[in-house]
């Protein structure tokens, strides 16, 4: 886990740390420190680091100009500059380079140890990264063993979340254009930039790896505002995802407390699951917005959604199985668009005289009438159950 180099400069008070430019990046996250005294260190830095300069291998300021420039592309998160014999002052060009980038600049004088400045920050990143694991550790048992509250209650309160606040779990599974699962280092690369806009928002939330998916854990936050920041997660992650690659995202229902984080975790699953299954891309299925299918998530006995299946949709789901039909597709269509036929056609893209010669076949075989509003809603649930019993 990173942090940010606001934070990094606060812990680092006394040590004569001076803002010359680039106020507006101190939020961005640092993930360690480099020396880099020449343009050719730089290729060095694998992005998110502070940069510190000595001036040792520089000719002059035009080439401090290019070194801070150089230090840019490669992603840096700041620059501190030792103000000394080799670099006498810092030239207004850097400056302005570092305000337009939003990079922010340091100046240090020559008598305080650039040392001890970078064993300060290396000291609250490694910490940073320790709590981090241990807290990804502890939500991860929150989720697995939620009765084993030794595993996880105090390991949370001890890192500023409490026991009894309410959290929303986001599910986002990443999958390549054959439907196959994104790899670890590809979900690596969405998780660091989903933790990278944590970290720089300051948001209450941890984002975690776990069974081939990305677990966001947001504390404190209403439905909507976590519906927000999901959706601007997943804005953050979309450069990191391949050509023909799809998220699909489930939010699940807020807790009463960090005791039911599982429940969330196992409602935000399905439903990024249900959305996988619909092939809808689109943005996150919420739990607070799901009507009727809250109901059937909330289902624990596989038998009874079984059962409800049996007895609606049930004869539709085996006669297509059996005769390679869609009836149970053009159904839900029909049903999605309140049933319209004509809407339902436009959707299917066919005539909306297939759509009705289907609908009477449905019937058929259903040994029910359409025409009645409560059949409809009946064979509706029907088929959201079957959608959430597959997943």
């Amino acid at each position: 886990m990173a942090v940010r180099l606001r934070d990094l400069v606060e812990h680092a008070r006394g040590m004569e740390l001076e803002l010359v430019a680039g106020a507006g990046g101190l939020d961005r996250p640092v993930r360690w420190v480099h020396m880099v005294e020449n343009v050719e260190i730089v290729g060095f830095l694998e992005g998110q680091e502070v940069a510190f300069v000595t001036g040792v291998g520089l000719d002059g300021r035009t080439d401090l100009l290019s070194l801070v420039r150089s230090v840019a592309e490669a992603d840096a998160s700041g620059v501190v500059v030792n103000v000394g014999p080799f670099i006498r002052s810092i030239d207004p060009a850097v400056v302005r380079l570092c305000n337009d980038l939003d990079l922010p600049l340091f100046r240090v004088p020559w008598n305080v140890h650039m040392a001890q400045i970078m064993h300060r920050f290396c000291l609250d990143i490694t910490m940073s990264e320790r709590n981090g694991i241990g807290l990804a550790s502890a939500l991860r048992n929150a989720i697995r063993q939620p009765e084993r509250e030794d595993l996880y209650l105090d390991f949370l309160e001890d890192n500023g979340f409490s026991r009894d606040w309410n959290y929303t779990v986001a599910v986002a599974q990443a999958v390549t254009g054959d439907g196959v699962d994104v790899d670890g280092r590809g979900l690596g690369r969405i998780g660091q930039a989903v933790d990278n806009l944590l970290i720089f928002k300051g948001w209450h939330a941890v984002a975690l790896s776990m069974d081939n998916s990305l677990v966001i854990v947001f504390a404190q936050y209403g439905a909507d505002d976590v519906e927000a920041m999901t959706e601007r997660c997943l804005e953050s992650c979309r450069p990191m995802l391949g050509e023909d690659w799809r998220l699909y995202v489930g939010i699940g229902k807020r807790t009463r407390s960090a005791r039911c984080i599982g429940k969330s975790h196992a409602q935000a699953r399905k439903l990024a699951r249900l959305q996988r299954k619909r092939g809808s891309s689109d943005g996150p299925l919420a739990y607070s917005r799901m009507g009727v299918t809250k109901l059937l998530l909330s289902i624990g006995d596989r038998d009874v959604l079984e059962d409800y299946i049996e007895h609606t949709v049930g004869p539709l789901i085996e006669y297509d199985r059996l005769n390679g039909t869609d009836l149970a597709a053009v159904l839900r269509c029909y049903l999605a668009h309140s049933g319209s036929v004509r809407d339902a056609a436009a959707d299917l893209f066919v005539h909306r005289n297939t759509v009705t010669y289907k609908l009477r076949k449905i019937e058929s075989v259903l040994g029910e009438d359409l025409s009645d509003f409560r059949v409809r809603e009946r064979l509706n649930v029907g088929l959201c159950a079957a959608e959430i019993l597959d997943c």
